[in-house]
């Protein structure tokens, strides 16, 4: 991917990857496992039509139209702080564990939704 080291270059990627792929998934500090082995499997992006680009520490892979490209901390801080800056955006998703207890990860953690399920609405 490339090393990212300022701002100009992390909203250079963005531009870049957003023009290739319908939808950027940023994979935050997930502490569960099954969270994150829910968007690491291929088969829960299988009915979609959309191009998804997941950023995460996951080393680089793809299925189907889904791609994984690992990224440091550091990346994913920049990428973060433009995702706040830009939060109008409905095409960059951020997954991670925060204080907003309608999210749905907490759902998952009150059992009213699956690992699956949660992708798929990441993919509505």
């Amino acid at each position: 991917m490339g090393q990212i080291e300022g701002r100009d270059s992390a909203v250079r990627y963005l531009e870049k990857v957003l023009e290739e792929f319908d939808l950027i998934i940023l994979i935050g500090k997930l502490d569960d496992v099954q969270l994150r082995d829910a968007f690491y499997d291929g088969e829960n992006f299988r009915d979609t039509d959309k191009k998804i680009l997941i950023l995460s520490e996951r080393e680089d892979a793809a299925a189907g139209k889904t791609e994984w490209r690992r990224v440091s901390v550091n990346v994913a801080e920049e990428i973060l702080k433009l995702y706040y800056l830009y939060e109008f955006s409905n095409r960059i998703v951020v997954v991670e564990h925060g204080q907003i207890f309608g999210s749905l990860l907490n759902y998952i953690a009150a059992g009213l939704l699956t690992g699956k399920e949660m992708v798929e609405a990441f993919l509505r």
